[in-house]
C-alpha cells in the first residue's frame, strides 16, 4: 500500500511538472492585436480603432471607450447588439487634436467573463497623461465576484454534503439512512444547493456584464451567456427537486437491507443531471478542446462528489462507536472508491490546468496561476492524508490471503492451505484517531473548494 500511495504521489507531480512546461494554449478570451497598436505614434488621425480578440466574444454599447490626454472621452461609440464577434471596431470624430490617447475595452467571453484590458497610442508625438480611465463596470463589481465565489462554493459544498452522501451511503451503506445525522448531512447539502443556485442565478449574469448588483432582477441579458446560464440553473432547479424526492422516499425506505433498485438509479441520474450543469457555466466553454474540456469538467465535479461526500458521511457518522461493524465493511469499499475519485481529480485537473495556464511563468505572475499553485498544494497535502487513512483500512480491516499448504507432510494426507487469523478489531482509540486524520482532510478540502470557487470566477491568462 505504501507503494501505490508513492507511486500516486510522483504520478502527481510528474503530470504537474508536464502541465507547466507545456506551451501556451490559447485556451482563454484575450487581445490578440489592435489598431492602432499598443504605443504607436501615428502621423495623422487614425480613421478607426480596431480590437482583435482570440475567440468571439459579446461587447456592449460602451465595449470600446477612447479618452484624450486629460480623461475626456472622444469615441463616438457603438456595438448596442449582442452579436458575437472576434473583431470590435469604434469610430472617432475627424476633429482629434496631437497627443496621447488610451483605448479602454470591456467585453465577456463565451464562458461568462468579464475581460477588460486598456492600452494607448499618440498621434504626432506622445504627451503628458493627467488622471486614470475610469472603469466601465459599477462601484459593486469586485463585490459581485465576490457573491458569485460564495454562491459557487456553497454548492460545491452541497454537491459534498447532499448527492455525495446520498449516493455513497445508497450504494455502500443503505442502513446508514436510518441515522439522523447521515439524513442530516443530506439535507444540508441540498439546502447548500438550493441557496448556491439562487444566489449565483441572481448575480452571474450581472457580473458577466459588468452590471451594477441592484439589476440583479431586472430581466435584462446582454449576451448569449446569459441565455445558457439560464437554462443551465432552471435544469439545476428541477434536478435537486428530483433530487430532494427521491432523498425523502430513501430515508422513508431505509429500513431495508438494500434500497429499491429503481431509486438507486434515479438517484443517480438526478445527480448526473445536476453534474452536467455546471461546466457550460465555466471556463471549459471557451478556447480550444472545448467538449474534452466539458467532458472533463463533469469528470472532475463528479469524482470531487463521491470522495467528499464518503469522507463526510464517514467522519461524521460512521467512525462512530455505534457503528463500528459498519464501518469495517464500508472502509475497504470506500477506499478503492476514493483512490479511484483522486485519479480522476488529479488528471482532469491537470488537463486543466495546462489548457488554462499554458506555461510556467504564468504561475507566478498571474493570480490565476498562484490561486492554481495554491490548490495543487492543497491537494497535495489532501492526498498525503488520504494515503495515511488508506494504510489504516489496510492494516485494521483487511483480511489477509490464505497461506499456501505446508509441504513435507506425512504419506497418505491432502495438504490444507489455512487460514491466518482476521486482523484485530480496531479499539474506540484506534477509530478516534482514523476520525481525526478524516476530519483533517475534510478540512484541507473544504479550503480547496474555496479556492476553487475563486478559480471559477478568475479569468485565466491564456
Amino acid at each position: 500500500m505504501r507503494r501505490t500511495v508513492t507511486t500516486f504521489c510522483l504520478l502527481l507531480c510528474a503530470l504537474f511538472l508536464q502541465a507547466v512546461s507545456a506551451g501556451p494554449a490559447a485556451a482563454h478570451t484575450g487581445l490578440l492585436s489592435s489598431e492602432p497598436a499598443a504605443g504607436q505614434v501615428l502621423p495623422g488621425l487614425p480613421p478607426k480603432i480596431a480590437l482583435t480578440f482570440r475567440q468571439p466574444v459579446t461587447a456592449g454599447a460602451d465595449a470600446v471607450r477612447v479618452f484624450d490626454d486629460h480623461m475626456r472621452r472622444v469615441d463616438l461609440g457603438g456595438h448596442p447588439d449582442d452579436r458575437r464577434r472576434r473583431t470590435l471596431r469604434t469610430a472617432l470624430p475627424g476633429s482629434l487634436r496631437a497627443g496621447t490617447y488610451s483605448v479602454a475595452w470591456q467585453v465577456t467571453s463565451a464562458d461568462g467573463h468579464p475581460v477588460a484590458g486598456a492600452y494607448r497610442f499618440s498621434i504626432g508625438a506622445a504627451t503628458h497623461v493627467v488622471g486614470t480611465v475610469p472603469p466601465l463596470a459599477g462601484a459593486d463589481a469586485a463585490w459581485v465576484g465576490r457573491l458569485l465565489g460564495a454562491a459557487r462554493a456553497a454548492g460545491y459544498a452541497g454537491l459534498a454534503l447532499g448527492p455525495g452522501v446520498l449516493l455513497v451511503a445508497l450504494w455502500l451503506w443503505p442502513a446508514g439512512l436510518r441515522d439522523r445525522r447521515t439524513r442530516a448531512l443530506v439535507w444540508c447539502g441540498v439546502g447548500l444547493l438550493a441557496a448556491g443556485t439562487l444566489a449565483a442565478l441572481a448575480v452571474d449574469t450581472v457580473w458577466a456584464d459588468g452590471r451594477p448588483l441592484a439589476e440583479a432582477w431586472s430581466g435584462t441579458h446582454a449576451h448569449p451567456y446569459s441565455a445558457t446560464a439560464d437554462v443551465a440553473y432552471a435544469v439545476r432547479f428541477y434536478s435537486l427537486l428530483a433530487l430532494g424526492a427521491a432523498t425523502a422516499l430513501a430515508t422513508a425506505t431505509a429500513g431495508r437491507d438494500r434500497p429499491a433498485g429503481p431509486l438507486l438509479w434515479a438517484t443517480t441520474a438526478a445527480t448526473a443531471v445536476l453534474w452536467a450543469t455546471w461546466p457550460p457555466t465555466g471556463h471549459a466553454v471557451d478556447g480550444r478542446y472545448a467538449p474534452l474540456a466539458l467532458a472533463a469538467d463533469l469528470v472532475h465535479l463528479a469524482a470531487m462528489t463521491l470522495w467528499l461526500g464518503g469522507l463526510a458521511l464517514i467522519a461524521a457518522v460512521l467512525s462512530r462507536p455505534a457503528h463500528l461493524d459498519g464501518l469495517i465493511a464500508v472502509l475497504p469499499r470506500f477506499s478503492r472508491l476514493a483512490f479511484t475519485a483522486v485519479v480522476a481529480l488529479v488528471v482532469t485537473g491537470t488537463g486543466q490546468a495546462w489548457r488554462e495556464v499554458g506555461s510556467a511563468g504564468h504561475l507566478l505572475d498571474t493570480r490565476f496561476g498562484r490561486l492554481l499553485l495554491l490548490k495543487s498544494a492543497g491537494v497535495a497535502v489532501v492526498v498525503a492524508l488520504g494515503g495515511t487513512a488508506r494504510r489504516w483500512v489496510h492494516r485494521h480491516t483487511t483480511r489477509p490471503a490464505l497461506l499456501p499448504p505446508p509441504t513435507g507432510g506425512e504419506a497418505g494426507t491432502t495438504p490444507t492451505r489455512t487460514a491466518p487469523a482476521p486482523p484485530a478489531r480496531p479499539d474506540a482509540a484506534l477509530v478516534r484517531t482514523l476520525r481525526r486524520g478524516l476530519l483533517a482532510e475534510l478540512l484541507v478540502a473544504a479550503a480547496v473548494l474555496a479556492v476553487t470557487a475563486a478559480l471559477v470566477t478568475t479569468a485565466p491568462p491564456v
